[in-house]
């Protein structure tokens, strides 16, 4: 049976900077990609004609889509059985395909792996983005929705990708997540290379850096499941609102903070969720966001 084709797809807004970068990174994947797609979605400066000077097939989309719409046309755009989105400015390992590929058989829809972010300028770690194998082949459901993985730690099946409607193009923030999520809870088959495969440089650009907008379009695609998904996924998508109105305080973000407490509460969690005496006393006299931040900044003190 001959190797399933992959296309490497990446969104550039404004990526001058990163692009002989991405040149240097693509040209030492061995083995190659069967399509590498770069999309100038409507950058400021000279992006599209930098990236045809340094070889690369970029699309100019006509209007500027965000991180989300960039990836859906790129989809749209290639023919292979497998894609991969890779951020411009990120690190991709230089065996990527050899180590996704044995995983991406006729029973799989994604391939999941690790993904680390570090520091760009001194690479020190910031966050790895992991998952417990046992937990996805359990319910890879409920895993993704409790752990969200960003974009580029997935290889996924076109075809499935395309049958979930691609990312939603609404929000900018998320959208990782989201998509994995409704792969998983539409039936996707996946599975797990444990194994750090790509490393996001942290820069302070980007949506990402802005995370009060990010719990924000958290909490609307929680809002989304709530209408959306089955019963049994009810008090999962609870205990995300409630860890993400936690969020949203730390951001003194109070408004949307009690929006997600109230949708925690809709689902049949009384937030906050404790063991502790005091606080089970006090729910029925304080505002559940006035509980949250006391539980919080005891937490973060010990």
């Amino acid at each position: 049976m001959s190797a399933p084709t992959a296309a490497l797809l990446v969104p550039c807004y404004n990526a001058v900077r990163f692009l002989p970068r991405l040149r240097a990174q693509v040209d030492r994947l061995v083995p190659a990609f069967d399509e590498v797609l770069l999309a100038d979605d409507c950058s400021r400066d000279a992006t599209a004609t930098e990236a045809e000077a340094l070889g690369f097939k970029i699309m100019r989309l006509p209007k500027n889509l965000g991180p989300g719409g960039a990836r859906n046309a790129l989809a749209r755009a290639v023919s292979t059985d497998w894609i991969h989105f890779h951020d411009v400015d990120d690190e991709i390992a230089p065996d990527y395909l050899t180590q996704v590929t044995p995983a991406a058989t006729p029973d799989s829809d994604i391939v999941l792996h690790f993904v680390d972010f570090i520091d760009e300028q001194t690479r020190a770690p910031v966050i790895r983005w992991s998952f417990d194998p046992a937990a996805l082949a359990t319910d890879p459901a409920v895993a993704l929705l409790l752990g969200p993985l960003p974009t580029m730690s997935s290889f996924i099946r076109r075809s499935a990708f395309l049958g979930a409607g691609g990312f939603d193009e609404e929000l900018r923030c998320f959208e990782d997540g989201d998509l994995h999520f409704r792969l998983a809870a539409g039936g996707a088959r996946l599975a797990a290379v444990p194994a750090v495969l790509e490393w996001s440089l942290r820069h302070g650009d980007g949506a990402g850096s802005n995370q009060l907008y990010c719990f924000q379009c958290r909490l609307q695609f929680l809002e989304n499941y709530a209408a959306t998904q089955p019963a049994r996924m009810h008090p999962h998508i609870a205990a995300e609102a409630e860890r993400t109105a936690t969020m949203l305080l730390r951001l003194d973000d109070a408004e949307h903070a009690g929006q997600a407490v109230a949708l925690a509460g809709r689902l049949g969690r009384r937030v906050p969720t404790t063991g502790n005496p005091v606080l089970h006393l006090l729910r029925s006299v304080l505002p559940a966001t006035t509980l949250l931040r006391w539980q919080d900044h005891w937490r973060r003190k010990h």
